[in-house]
């Protein structure tokens, strides 16, 4: 008796161990059972628009990229222009996986120059911002009285043709229009348009405007050569401008806004930056009023990725989590997902749910447009 329940004791035994062996060993073949290896630990550099400079230093959007996706960013300020206009072997050169550009139509230069030049080359668009301009309440009065603003669901729209065709080329006064003690003839500054691409959207812009008859398409090559005559003196009366998008934003705050240029150009998701780092300080939008052109012209912001390291940045901002940061710490709008461009995030900001937009015009033309505010004798 006492053999047999030693011979049954040790069969259990057995039983236990090839049975844990098994479930040990399933355990440790089970795809689903094993857990995730970390990510690879990649340093990239990447050229990108100024204006994005605060995302990716934001210290949650730093901490999101190293930990989920092995990525540490080397992020380096450059003009969108100056990015694809660089020869790919300058690009090899200093080292770059990446360039972020602020518009579909650098996007398009890149690629018209570059062709075959990176073997590895993707690009997707991530964030968007709409082309603004920016006023103060003179201007906006002034503007409104003269029928060149109106004002829906507390949304105040400019008549972007109308002011350039009636007002900017016919060199109408503000004093004409009666706007206080605002002087000069009417203009949109922007930083340089060489240099900076919230400039050159603007300038984009207002070549469609001039170069087309309904402004709702943009211009062709032939149709675009007879204006840059006219973007050329319009940019030779703009005087000194800021070479950045971040700095021109931030300098036409300090110095006076609306006094120091009443009609400003730049991104939406500027001036809501701005109003998120001051604590939503009630009178940042009373002194500005954000006018959005109608139609505008969306600054894209492609990733445009040059080799296989580069392409992760992509797959990196397009995470839910780092695309809600971009939009409700810094306004940048998503393009990836429509649904995550919450207004309420901004709530008592005049913001538009829908604007109305044209395409930027194609490399053709924004190359001729280059050649022509670089060098006059171009503009023929």
């Amino acid at each position: 008796m006492k053999n047999a329940k030693s011979l049954i004791g040790l069969v259990v035994l057995v039983l236990v161990l090839v049975l844990g062996g098994a479930l040990y060993l399933w355990a440790k073949n089970d795809p689903a059972a094993k857990k995730p290896e970390p990510p690879k630990k990649t340093t990239i550099t990447c050229a990108g628009g100024s204006e994005k400079t605060e995302l990716m230093a934001d210290p949650e959007v730093v901490k999101l990229l190293d930990e989920k996706f092995g990525l540490r960013v080397n992020f380096v300020p450059m003009g969108s222009y100056k990015q694809v206009l660089m020869s790919s072997e300058d690009i090899r050169a200093k080292g770059f996986n990446c360039l972020w550009p602020s518009s579909e139509s650098a996007r398009s230069v890149f690629e018209s120059r570059h062709k075959g030049a990176f073997p590895g080359y993707r690009a997707a668009n991530v964030l968007q911002s709409p082309e603004v301009v920016y006023s103060g309440p003179q201007a906006t009065g002034a503007l409104t009285k003269a029928g060149l603003v109106t004002e829906a669901g507390g949304v105040q729209t400019l008549d972007i043709k109308k002011l350039l065709v009636e007002n900017v080329l016919k060199n109408t006064t503000w004093q004409s229009l009666k706007a206080g003690d605002l002087a000069g003839p009417i203009r949109i500054r922007s930083t340089d348009a060489r240099t900076s691409n919230s400039g050159f959207t603007m300038a984009q812009l207002q070549l469609t405007v001039i170069a087309t008859e309904d402004a709702a398409n943009p211009p062709t090559l032939a149709e675009a050569r007879k204006a840059l005559p006219t973007m050329r003196r319009l940019y030779e009366t703009s005087g000194l401008q800021a070479a950045s998008s971040d700095d021109g934003f931030r300098q036409w705050l300090t110095q006076g806004g609306e006094y120091s240029a009443p009609l400003y150009a730049g991104y939406e998701n500027q001036l809501l930056q701005q109003w998120i780092k001051s604590g939503k300080d009630a009178s940042l939008t009373k002194d500005v009023t954000m006018l959005y052109p109608s139609p505008t012209i969306y600054s894209d912001h492609p990733v445009l990725a040059l080799d296989a390291d580069g392409a992760r940045l992509i797959q990196a901002v397009q995470d839910i989590e780092v695309q809600k940061i971009a939009w409700s710490r810094y306004g940048f709008r998503s393009a990836v997902n429509a649904g995550l461009n919450d207004l309420t995030a901004f709530e008592g900001m005049k913001l538009s749910k829908r604007v109305r937009t044209i395409p930027a015009p194609n490399s053709e033309v924004t190359l001729a447009m280059i050649d022509c505010l670089d060098n006059a004798a171009k503009c023929s």
